[in-house]
Protein backbone atom coordinates (compact mmCIF):
# COMPACT_ATOMS: atom_id res chain seq x y z
CA UNK A 1 0.00 0.00 0.00
CA UNK A 2 3.17 2.45 0.98
CA UNK A 3 4.30 1.57 -2.80
CA UNK A 4 1.34 2.09 -4.82
CA UNK A 5 0.95 6.05 -5.33
CA UNK A 6 4.49 6.69 -5.06
CA UNK A 7 4.09 10.60 -6.17
CA UNK A 8 2.14 10.60 -2.83
CA UNK A 9 4.91 8.95 -0.81
CA UNK A 10 5.90 11.57 1.34
CA UNK A 11 2.82 11.11 3.01
CA UNK A 12 3.10 7.40 3.44
CA UNK A 13 6.95 8.07 4.91
CA UNK A 14 5.17 10.51 7.49
CA UNK A 15 3.09 7.72 8.76
CA UNK A 16 5.42 5.24 8.70
CA UNK A 17 8.06 6.66 9.93
CA UNK A 18 8.02 10.03 12.67
CA UNK A 19 11.16 11.78 10.88
CA UNK A 20 13.20 10.95 8.24
CA UNK A 21 16.05 9.45 10.03
CA UNK A 22 19.06 10.95 11.81
CA UNK A 23 21.12 8.68 10.24
CA UNK A 24 23.92 9.23 13.40
CA UNK A 25 21.49 8.20 15.88
CA UNK A 26 20.30 4.95 13.54
CA UNK A 27 24.34 3.51 13.33
CA UNK A 28 25.00 4.46 17.46
CA UNK A 29 21.71 2.15 18.18
CA UNK A 30 22.64 -0.55 15.44
CA UNK A 31 26.19 -0.92 16.53
CA UNK A 32 26.60 1.31 19.71
CA UNK A 33 30.53 1.01 20.40
CA UNK A 34 31.08 -2.20 18.09
CA UNK A 35 34.38 -2.49 15.62
CA UNK A 36 32.45 -2.52 12.50
CA UNK A 37 33.30 -3.92 9.08
CA UNK A 38 31.99 -1.55 6.03
CA UNK A 39 31.85 -1.18 2.26
CA UNK A 40 31.62 1.03 0.30
CA UNK A 41 30.33 0.59 -3.64
CA UNK A 42 30.66 3.90 -5.49
CA UNK A 43 32.75 5.37 -2.89
CA UNK A 44 33.44 8.40 -4.74
CA UNK A 45 35.64 10.58 -2.69
CA UNK A 46 35.18 8.63 0.35
CA UNK A 47 32.82 11.36 1.85
CA UNK A 48 30.66 7.82 3.23
CA UNK A 49 33.80 6.41 5.39
CA UNK A 50 34.50 9.56 6.91
CA UNK A 51 31.52 9.74 8.30
CA UNK A 52 31.42 6.32 9.40
CA UNK A 53 34.81 7.55 11.14
CA UNK A 54 33.41 10.04 12.57
CA UNK A 55 30.46 8.55 13.84
CA UNK A 56 30.87 4.81 14.86
CA UNK A 57 33.59 2.76 15.44
CA UNK A 58 35.06 1.28 12.70
CA UNK A 59 37.51 -1.11 12.09
CA UNK A 60 37.66 -1.77 8.72
CA UNK A 61 36.16 -0.90 5.57
CA UNK A 62 36.49 -1.88 1.66
CA UNK A 63 35.84 1.06 -0.77
CA UNK A 64 34.96 0.22 -4.45
CA UNK A 65 35.50 3.19 -7.09
CA UNK A 66 36.00 3.41 -11.20
CA UNK A 67 37.41 6.87 -11.09
CA UNK A 68 41.09 5.91 -10.33
CA UNK A 69 41.99 9.97 -9.58
CA UNK A 70 39.17 9.08 -6.45
CA UNK A 71 39.75 5.81 -5.80
CA UNK A 72 44.04 6.77 -5.38
CA UNK A 73 43.02 10.27 -3.27
CA UNK A 74 40.84 7.39 -1.00
CA UNK A 75 44.00 5.31 -0.37
CA UNK A 76 45.96 8.67 0.46
CA UNK A 77 43.28 9.87 2.81
CA UNK A 78 43.21 7.00 5.02
CA UNK A 79 46.86 5.48 4.28
CA UNK A 80 47.32 5.10 8.05
CA UNK A 81 44.27 3.43 8.69
CA UNK A 82 42.76 -0.29 7.81
CA UNK A 83 40.41 0.83 4.47
CA UNK A 84 41.02 -1.12 1.32
CA UNK A 85 40.49 0.62 -1.57
CA UNK A 86 40.00 -1.41 -5.30
CA UNK A 87 39.31 0.69 -8.31
CA UNK A 88 36.89 -1.45 -9.48
CA UNK A 89 33.13 -1.50 -10.57
CA UNK A 90 30.68 -3.99 -9.22
CA UNK A 91 27.92 -5.76 -10.51
CA UNK A 92 26.05 -8.82 -11.45
CA UNK A 93 28.81 -10.05 -13.49
CA UNK A 94 33.01 -10.12 -14.49
CA UNK A 95 33.16 -7.78 -17.43
CA UNK A 96 34.91 -4.92 -19.03
CA UNK A 97 32.49 -1.83 -19.69
CA UNK A 98 32.84 1.87 -20.80
CA UNK A 99 32.26 4.14 -17.52
CA UNK A 100 31.01 7.58 -18.31
CA UNK A 101 32.88 10.10 -16.21
CA UNK A 102 31.32 13.31 -15.49
CA UNK A 103 32.24 16.75 -14.05
CA UNK A 104 30.26 16.19 -11.06
CA UNK A 105 31.49 12.91 -10.26
CA UNK A 106 28.86 11.67 -8.05
CA UNK A 107 26.46 11.48 -10.92
CA UNK A 108 29.91 9.48 -13.47
CA UNK A 109 27.83 5.94 -13.94
CA UNK A 110 28.34 2.92 -16.21
CA UNK A 111 25.09 4.21 -18.08
CA UNK A 112 25.11 7.55 -19.79
CA UNK A 113 22.94 10.12 -18.79
CA UNK A 114 19.81 11.45 -20.36
CA UNK A 115 18.16 15.09 -20.15
CA UNK A 116 16.71 15.06 -16.62
CA UNK A 117 19.63 16.83 -15.65
CA UNK A 118 21.26 19.06 -18.21
CA UNK A 119 23.29 20.77 -15.62
CA UNK A 120 24.79 18.04 -14.57
CA UNK A 121 25.11 16.72 -18.07
CA UNK A 122 28.93 18.06 -18.77
CA UNK A 123 30.52 14.51 -19.79
CA UNK A 124 34.23 14.81 -19.36
CA UNK A 125 35.26 11.05 -20.58
CA UNK A 126 34.64 8.02 -21.17
CA UNK A 127 36.99 5.08 -20.15
CA UNK A 128 37.03 0.82 -19.82
CA UNK A 129 36.08 -0.30 -16.26
CA UNK A 130 37.09 -3.78 -15.00
CA UNK A 131 33.45 -5.42 -13.30
CA UNK A 132 33.15 -7.83 -10.68
CA UNK A 133 30.49 -9.79 -8.62
CA UNK A 134 30.14 -8.73 -4.71
CA UNK A 135 30.23 -12.70 -4.32
CA UNK A 136 33.44 -13.36 -6.19
CA UNK A 137 35.19 -10.66 -3.58
CA UNK A 138 33.63 -11.22 -0.17
CA UNK A 139 34.10 -14.80 1.73
CA UNK A 140 30.47 -16.24 2.56
CA UNK A 141 32.15 -16.70 5.90
CA UNK A 142 32.76 -12.86 6.43
CA UNK A 143 29.81 -10.78 8.47
CA UNK A 144 29.58 -7.61 7.28
CA UNK A 145 28.07 -4.74 9.20
CA UNK A 146 27.14 -2.00 7.02
CA UNK A 147 26.97 -2.03 3.19
CA UNK A 148 26.49 1.32 0.85
CA UNK A 149 25.41 1.41 -2.71
CA UNK A 150 25.48 4.22 -4.83
CA UNK A 151 26.57 3.20 -8.18
CA UNK A 152 23.97 5.93 -10.38
CA UNK A 153 21.86 2.94 -12.25
CA UNK A 154 24.00 0.08 -11.63
CA UNK A 155 22.26 -0.46 -8.13
CA UNK A 156 19.66 -3.16 -8.83
CA UNK A 157 22.69 -5.30 -10.75
CA UNK A 158 24.74 -4.94 -7.98
CA UNK A 159 22.53 -6.47 -5.76
CA UNK A 160 22.31 -9.53 -7.94
CA UNK A 161 25.97 -10.13 -7.60
CA UNK A 162 25.28 -10.08 -3.69
CA UNK A 163 23.30 -13.27 -4.07
CA UNK A 164 24.98 -16.01 -1.95
CA UNK A 165 26.22 -12.77 0.88
CA UNK A 166 22.12 -11.68 1.08
CA UNK A 167 20.76 -15.19 1.19
CA UNK A 168 23.42 -15.92 4.49
CA UNK A 169 22.89 -12.66 6.09
CA UNK A 170 25.77 -12.00 5.58
CA UNK A 171 25.23 -8.33 5.66
CA UNK A 172 23.57 -6.60 8.44
CA UNK A 173 22.50 -3.24 7.22
CA UNK A 174 22.13 -2.06 3.55
CA UNK A 175 22.43 1.84 2.59
CA UNK A 176 21.16 2.32 -1.19
CA UNK A 177 20.03 5.22 -3.26
CA UNK A 178 16.52 4.43 -4.68
CA UNK A 179 15.32 6.17 -7.38
CA UNK A 180 12.00 7.07 -8.98
CA UNK A 181 12.79 8.76 -11.91
CA UNK A 182 15.37 7.92 -15.27
CA UNK A 183 18.55 9.71 -15.12
CA UNK A 184 20.34 6.93 -17.64
CA UNK A 185 19.90 5.55 -20.65
CA UNK A 186 19.15 1.53 -20.58
CA UNK A 187 18.33 1.79 -16.63
CA UNK A 188 14.42 1.93 -14.86
CA UNK A 189 13.41 3.34 -11.65
CA UNK A 190 14.60 0.67 -9.21
CA UNK A 191 12.57 1.46 -6.00
CA UNK A 192 10.07 -1.27 -6.38
CA UNK A 193 12.73 -4.13 -7.92
CA UNK A 194 14.72 -3.38 -4.93
CA UNK A 195 12.53 -3.51 -2.57
CA UNK A 196 10.64 -7.02 -3.93
CA UNK A 197 14.34 -8.21 -4.38
CA UNK A 198 15.40 -7.72 -0.27
CA UNK A 199 12.03 -9.02 0.84
CA UNK A 200 13.64 -12.40 -0.85
CA UNK A 201 16.23 -12.85 1.48
CA UNK A 202 14.62 -11.10 4.54
CA UNK A 203 15.85 -7.60 4.61
CA UNK A 204 13.19 -4.79 5.63
CA UNK A 205 13.38 -1.18 4.91
CA UNK A 206 13.64 0.58 8.59
CA UNK A 207 14.82 4.37 7.58
CA UNK A 208 15.02 6.46 4.94
CA UNK A 209 16.85 9.87 4.39
CA UNK A 210 18.03 12.08 1.69
CA UNK A 211 14.97 12.81 0.05
CA UNK A 212 15.30 14.22 -3.35
CA UNK A 213 12.25 16.19 -5.04
CA UNK A 214 11.93 18.14 -8.48
CA UNK A 215 8.98 19.75 -8.90
CA UNK A 216 7.08 18.57 -6.39
CA UNK A 217 8.13 14.80 -7.68
CA UNK A 218 9.57 12.12 -5.76
CA UNK A 219 13.45 11.73 -7.46
CA UNK A 220 15.36 9.75 -5.25
CA UNK A 221 16.25 8.63 -1.46
CA UNK A 222 18.33 6.83 0.50
CA UNK A 223 17.09 3.61 2.27
CA UNK A 224 18.62 2.04 5.29
CA UNK A 225 17.32 -2.31 4.94
CA UNK A 226 18.20 -4.41 7.76
CA UNK A 227 18.63 -7.77 7.82
CA UNK A 228 15.96 -9.73 9.89
CA UNK A 229 17.02 -12.73 11.38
Amino acid sequence: MLLKYYQKLDDAISYLFSSVADEKKLLKKTFDNKKIIAVDIGANEGNFIDFLSNNINLNKAFCFEPIRELSEKIKKKYSSKNVNVSNLALSNKVSTRVFYQYSVTSTSSLYKQNDTYKSLKNLQKTFKVKTNKFDNLFNKNLKIDICKIDVQGEDYNVLLGMKKNLKKGNIKLLKIELSFTIFYKGTTPNFYEILNYLKLYNYSLISISKIKYKSDKLVFMDAYFEHQK
